[in-house]
């Protein structure tokens, strides 16, 4: 059942009128429900486009009433940052071109993540729920904020979100004394000038670009790589995307000046571990070899053969990095602020920070482990669990290792015992909670995976309990009456699933929601409302938002994060692994079962 809110449609077409004109619309604090952005002509530009109604979903509940109940609570879910550095010597860039499983090695708009996330920040922080027109109350990251566990990508994160940088004032601070920020701006450049014997040139970028391989901004004759030209035809022939990536002069140079961030303020935020947070490239345990590549001179170029799989790829970076085939690698500047982290380390610079809470939900047991589960009460009658799904011993899938199985069954009975409403977070869903054995070779990672460990579910058909033997995860939520939320992201796309306890509405279960990325299209977050129906049901009200960059960025490069924010969407959407919806492929905005939604489930209490 669709629900239109009165207004939205008159203030949409006011929002296409004036953008049709030329005039400015100034983003504010709306969401797509007022207007979205979308490539409404076919011409590879992207524009203001009408907002989605809000699509009620009954599979797990019927409520009765015509209008939203009473609003408990509103939070954001903001997920995959990925917040990269782009001239980092640990990146894989050039792996790219082989296809899957590496598609994600490189893409064009990579290095302009800390303005997207301020840009999102910005539109989370001042959102004002159209449902319960309330503001948020906490945020929810779920994962793989970071790209590489670097720990200038950490930094950048944390000092985006608390809205300044004050590491320079902690000596607790994983960056070395010597080269932290002297002000509370965010410095998203990387690479000390003249280091390695390089000759300072006064460019602040060093990283891949052009070359017939990557995309080049500021002169692409003859020099993009496959996809990245801004002639759709040349795309077409050589990539087969019908895209445009336009050039945008200076663009690398600016994305790496330093910015104010505005950061979420007095509003409590909270750190979950994804894939890319705990494992290097998101896949395989940091080591002292990785990481002496991270922070050394040795940038690899491109390997003698691509490797059998993913499993392969960083031994045979390191492999490469050790031979110095000139043909295989440059001397790049180093930078000790690439250090890569363990997971106690990642924890601990959450308690560097300027934002609240101290820890942003890590606790000193974390630190002490390791690992980074915890819960907590946001309000009276509500409890938020959180899981670190990471597969410690490798691989991109998740899974939840025994002793983190037993604490969230115990904290899941305690929540049934006080009538909690509970929601579950997660970097991956139930679907990529699959990591059953690590494809990698021992890392020194000092996390010692627990056996046995407990996968999302072993089909979506399977009934509880599951006849393979262990507990799965969606078995465990399902005997547990009060989870009625679990809240992920890592696929990079909008999609929400309703999972039954029975065989109808009556006996209720949990849904499922998974929010897309920041780093790829549509760079979209997700407001969530829990409203009280008083009919025995309640409601999990979800609300896409853009971030609060216009749609379309003009002409030139100024130095605006707004601007940076706006060319990364764009730029997002030509890409040619984009799930656009354009060329055959699916679009990462989901379907309208995905988006705005009100999610009604029988109310466990």
């Amino acid at each position: 059942m669709r629900i239109r809110h009165l207004g939205r449609a008159l203030a949409a077409a006011i929002v296409l009128v004036l953008a049709a004109t030329g005039i400015a619309v100034a983003a504010g604090s709306s969401s797509t429900v007022d207007a979205t952005i979308a490539d409404r002509d076919g011409d590879n530009r992207l524009e203001s486009a009408p907002g989605d109604d809000y699509l009620r979903r009954d599979e797990l509940g019927t409520r009765t009433g015509t209008r939203p109940g009473l609003g408990l609570l509103t939070f954001g879910q903001l997920t995959d940052f990925q917040l990269v550095d782009e001239e980092s010597p640990a990146r894989v860039e050039f792996l790219d071109k082989v296809g899957p499983p590496f598609t994600a090695a490189y893409r064009p708009q990579e290095g302009t993540g800390p303005q997207v996330v301020d840009s999102m920040v910005r539109q989370m922080r001042n959102a004002v729920s159209p449902v319960t027109h309330r503001r948020i109350d906490a945020v929810m990251t779920t994962g793989d904020n970071t790209d590489n566990t670097q720990c200038n990508e950490a930094r950048w994160m944390i000092d985006i979100l608390d809205g300044a940088a004050d590491a320079d004032a902690d000596p607790r601070s994983c960056l070395p004394a010597g080269l932290r920020p002297t002000s509370r701006r965010v410095d998203p450049n990387s690479g000390i000038e003249g280091s390695c014997g390089t000759v300072p040139d006064g460019s602040l970028y060093d990283g891949v670009r052009g070359g017939r391989e990557y995309y080049e901004p500021d002169a692409s004759d003859g020099q993009d790589g496959p996809g990245y030209s801004p002639r759709e035809a040349q795309n077409e022939a050589e990539a087969q995307r019908s895209s445009q990536v336009r050039d945008f002069p200076g663009l690398f140079e600016r994305m790496n000046e330093p910015f104010l961030p505005a950061g979420f303020g007095d509003v409590p935020w909270y750190g979950i571990f994804g894939n890319h947070d705990g494992l290097v490239q998101g896949n395989q345990n940091r080591n002292a070899a990785l990481d002496a590549i991270a922070t050394g001179c040795v940038k690899v170029t491109g390997l003698a053969g691509p490797p059998p799989s993913a499993a392969g790829a960083l031994d045979a970076l390191v492999a490469t990095a050790a031979g110095g085939d000139p043909a295989l690698t440059r001397t790049v500047p180093q930078d000790p602020r690439r250090h890569l982290l363990f997971k106690r380390e990642y924890i601990a610079q959450h308690f560097v920070t300027s934002g609240t809470p101290e820890g942003h939900g890590f606790t000193a047991d974390d630190l002490a482990r390791g690992e980074g589960n915890y819960a907590f009460s946001p309000r009276a009658g509500v409890r938020f669990v959180v899981l670190d799904s990471v597969s410690d011993s490798g691989g991109d899938g998740g899974n939840i290792d025994d002793e983190q199985f037993r604490w969230l069954d115990a904290e899941l009975a305690a929540a049934d015992a006080a009538k909690e409403l509970t929601f579950v977070f997660a970097h991956h869903t139930l679907e990529t909670m699959n990591q059953v054995a690590s494809p990698f070779p021992p890392g020194d990672n000092p996390a010692v995976p627990h056996e046995p460990v407990h996968i999302g579910e072993t089909s979506r058909e399977s009934r509880c309990p599951d006849p393979a033997g262990l507990e799965t995860v969606k078995c465990l939520f399902l005997r547990h009456p009060t989870v009625i939320g679990f809240i992920t992201g890592h696929e990079h796309n909008n999609r929400v699933r309703a999972v039954p306890r029975g065989d109808g509405p009556a006996e209720g279960g949990f849904w499922q929601v998974t929010t897309a990325s920041h780093i790829d299209w549509p760079q979209q977050s997700r407001l969530i409302d829990l409203v009280d129906n008083a009919d025995g049901t309640v409601s999990i009200w979800g609300t896409i938002l853009d971030h609060d960059a216009p749609p379309n960025p003009g002409e030139g490069v100024g130095s605006s994060t707004k601007q940076l924010a706006s060319i990364s969407r764009e730029l997002a959407f030509n890409d040619p692994d984009a799930d656009n919806g354009e060329d055959g492929r699916a679009d990462a905005r989901g379907g309208e079962g995905d988006r705005n939604v009100e999610l009604v489930v029988r109310d466990p209490r």
